[in-house]
């Protein structure tokens, strides 16, 4: 056997492994819209776009069942940092509104007085009523909201092309991967042919 032979069927192997994976993962998300064979009965068309309401379905399952519950969210929100974020927010708006309402005619000692008080109270009673709130609400949200629908309508709503960009950006470079994978196990195979040719002759 030549060995320009030896060389080139291992080459060819790789190559043709290469294009299959390149292919496949073209054919993830392209064509985008179906595309109908000529005389046959075949449509074409990308995995993707074709089962794209099945799959926000089932990644919005996902999401809420094994990543993210509203539950987890709402314990977010009685978080230190969170809760702090909410009480200083809330005091600031009550005291800018009293100070709003206290008529100008108030002296200004009395209007310290009443402002000192007022501060004293909020601090004091405030992160009580926010956790109040904040439990309340939770029990509503939790038992309306539906963290798997949100998901699968955001996933229906993007554009086929949007939906590629986020996955290339995720997944790029096990996407390539996969290419040179295949161009690996067929310059491989091409070996393996050679040395069965060898052997048999």
């Amino acid at each position: 056997m030549e060995w320009w032979v030896i060389l080139l069927i291992p080459v060819i192997g790789a190559f043709i492994g290469w294009v299959t994976n390149l292919i496949a993962v073209k054919a993830i998300f392209k064509p985008y819209q179906p595309v109908k064979i000529p005389g046959l009965p075949w449509v074409i068309q990308g995995v993707v776009p074709k089962r794209r309401a099945e799959l926000a379905k089932s990644i919005g399952e996902v999401v809420e069942r094994e990543l993210l519950k509203v539950e987890d969210l709402m314990g977010q929100m009685k978080s230190p940092e969170v809760l702090d974020g909410i009480i200083k927010s809330a005091s600031e708006s009550i005291h800018k509104m009293i100070v709003d309402k206290i008529p100008a005619w108030v002296p200004t000692t009395v209007r310290a007085v009443i402002l000192e008080m007022m501060g004293d109270m909020l601090q004091k009673q405030m992160p009580q009523v926010i956790n109040q709130i904040i439990d309340q609400a939770g029990s509503s949200v939790i038992q309306k909201v539906r963290l798997s629908e949100i998901v699968e309508e955001r996933l229906n709503a993007y554009e086929v092309a949007h939906l590629e960009k986020i996955i290339l950006t995720v997944a790029s470079r096990e996407l390539k991967h996969i290419e040179i994978i295949g161009g690996i196990l067929g310059f491989i195979i091409g070996l393996i042919q050679v040395g069965l040719v060898y052997m048999t002759t």
